[in-house]
C-alpha cells in the first residue's frame, strides 16, 4: 500500500468522497435497524412466547380461506383479570401486552358492526349410544381459522374462529405478518364453538335477547365465555357451575349458549333480565336443537324469534322431525346420516342486498360435525364437500 507523508514525515490521511460517505451511513443505518429488529424479535418472544408460538404454526388449508393454529402454554387466568368487554378490547389488551403506551401506532382492531348470524347446533345419540353434536354456521363470508388450543390448566380443545368477529374480513390474508397480528393472537379468545378432548362442546349463537347485570362479578365477553368452558368443563352442568361465576358482557350482541357432554346431556343457556336461565333437554328426547330463537318460555313471542326473520328457526321443526324419526326403532343417527343433514341443509353462498363485515355474499360459510364414536371432528368449508373437507383427530 502506497502512503503519502508530509515534509514532516507524517503520513497524510485523506478525505472520504461524498459517495464513500453516503455508503458508510447506509451501512451503520442497516446495522442499527437490524439490531433493533434483533431486539424487537427477543423481545416479543420473552414478552408473548405463547402468541409468537402461535403465529408460526398458522397454516392455510383450504380457498375459502381457512386457516388452522395451534395455541399453547396460555393461561386464562390472566385475561380474565383485565374484564374485557368487546373482542375490540381483547385486540388493544394484546397491543398494550407488547408495546405499552405506544400500542396505538400499531394496526390491528375489530371496527365491524356485529350482526346476527344464522345459525342451528344440535346434540343427538348415536346408533351405538353414544352423542354427536353438529352445528351449520351461516354469515357473511370471511376467514375461518381453527385453533387447535393446549392450556397450561385446562383441557385440550379444538375452537372454530370467524375472522370478522376480530375485525379480519373477506378478502384479507389473515397470515400477513404485519397488521393482522394482534387480531390473529387475539382470535383464541373470540371464539364462537369448540370442543375439547372430554367431548365437551360449546357453541356462541345469536339470539335476540340477552341481558346480564350481575356487576359484582367479572365482566368477560360471550366469546371469552366459550374459550372459558372449553378450558375448563367436562360436563353440562360443569359449564353453568362455570358462568354463574362471570357476569356476561353483550354489548357486542346478543347470544345464548348451547352446550353438550359426550353422557348425552345438552343446555341451552340464556340471559333474560339480567338473570341465567337453562333450558335441558327433555330426559324422553334424545336430542336437543338450538337455533336463533329463544328456548325461556317467558321471553314473549314478539321478541322470541326475530319474527321468523332468519330462515334458519325454520330449521328447528325440520330437524326435529328428522331426528325424531331415527329413534322409531330404537335406534340413534348415524354420522354419515348427519353429515347428509348438514349438506342437504346448507345455503350455497351469494350475493344479498346488504353488506356485512366488507362483504355481501351470504350462506354457509361452514358445517361441523363431532363424532364421540371415532372421536374426531369433520370440518367442511363453503358447502363444498368434495374439495374442502377437513378432519380432525380429538384423541
Amino acid at each position: 500500500m502506497n502512503v503519502q507523508l508530509n515534509d514532516s514525515g507524517v503520513p497524510i490521511l485523506r478525505q472520504k468522497t461524498f459517495a464513500q460517505k453516503v455508503k458508510t451511513f447506509l451501512l451503520w443505518t442497516v446495522l442499527v435497524i437490524l439490531t433493533l429488529a434483533a431486539a424487537l424479535l427477543v423481545y416479543l418472544c420473552i414478552a408473548g412466547a405463547s402468541e409468537m408460538a402461535a403465529l408460526t404454526t398458522l397454516d392455510k388449508k383450504s380457498a375459502h380461506p381457512f386457516y388452522t393454529m395451534t395455541y399453547e402454554n396460555f393461561d386464562y387466568s390472566d385475561m380474565v383479570t383485565k374484564e374485557l368487554g368487546t373482542n375490540d378490547e381483547v385486540i388493544k389488551y394484546y397491543k398494550n401486552k407488547f408495546f405499552s403506551g405506544v400500542s396505538g401506532i400499531f394496526p390491528g382492531g375489530n371496527e365491524n358492526d356485529y350482526v346476527t348470524k344464522g345459525s342451528v347446533v344440535f346434540s343427538a345419540r348415536t346408533y351405538s349410544g353414544r352423542y354427536m353434536r353438529a352445528r351449520i354456521y351461516n354469515s357473511y363470508d370471511a376467514p375461518i381459522l381453527m385453533i387447535t388450543a393446549k392450556p397450561e390448566n385446562g383441557y385440550k380443545s379444538w375452537n372454530i374462529v370467524d375472522m370478522s368477529d376480530v375485525g379480519l374480513t373477506a378478502g384479507k390474508n389473515i397470515d400477513a405478518w404485519y397488521g393482522n397480528t394482534f387480531q390473529t393472537v387475539s382470535a383464541a379468545y373470540c371464539v364462537s364453538e369448540g370442543i375439547n378432548s372430554e367431548f365437551f362442546g360449546a357453541s356462541l349463537v345469536s339470539c335476540p335477547v340477552a341481558e346480564c347485570d350481575d356487576t359484582s362479578l367479572v365482566n368477560i365477553t360471550p366469546f371469552m365465555a366459550i374459550r372459558l368452558m372449553l378450558d375448563r368443563a367436562a360436563t353440562v352442568e360443569s359449564a353453568v357451575d362455570l358462568l354463574k361465576g362471570y357476569d356476561i358482557d353483550f354489548s357486542s350482541g346478543s347470544y345464548h349458549f348451547f352446550v353438550s357432554d359426550k353422557g348425552g346431556n345438552s343446555a341451552v343457556i340464556e340471559y333474560v333480565d339480567g338473570k341465567m336461565s337453562v333450558t335441558y333437554h327433555a330426559p324422553d328426547v334424545f336430542h336437543q336443537i338450538c337455533t336463533n330463537k329463544m328456548e325461556d318460555k317467558n321471553v314473549r313471542p314478539a321478541s322470541r324469534d326475530y319474527s321468523n326473520r332468519y330462515e334458519e328457526i325454520s330449521y328447528y321443526d325440520k330437524l326435529n322431525k328428522t331426528l325424531t324419526s331415527q329413534y322409531t326403532d330404537g335406534m340413534g343417527i348415524y354420522p354419515a346420516h348427519a353429515q347428509l343433514i348438514l349438506n342437504d341443509n346448507s345455503k350455497n353462498i351469494k350475493e344479498t342486498n346488504e353488506t356485512h363485515f366488507g362483504s355481501s355474499n351470504y350462506g354457509t360459510i361452514y358445517t361441523v360435525l363431532y363424532d364421540s364414536n371415532k372421536m374426531n371432528m369433520t370440518i367442511v368449508i363453503d358447502n363444498d364437500a368434495h374439495n374442502q373437507y377437513f378432519t380432525f383427530d380429538l384423541k
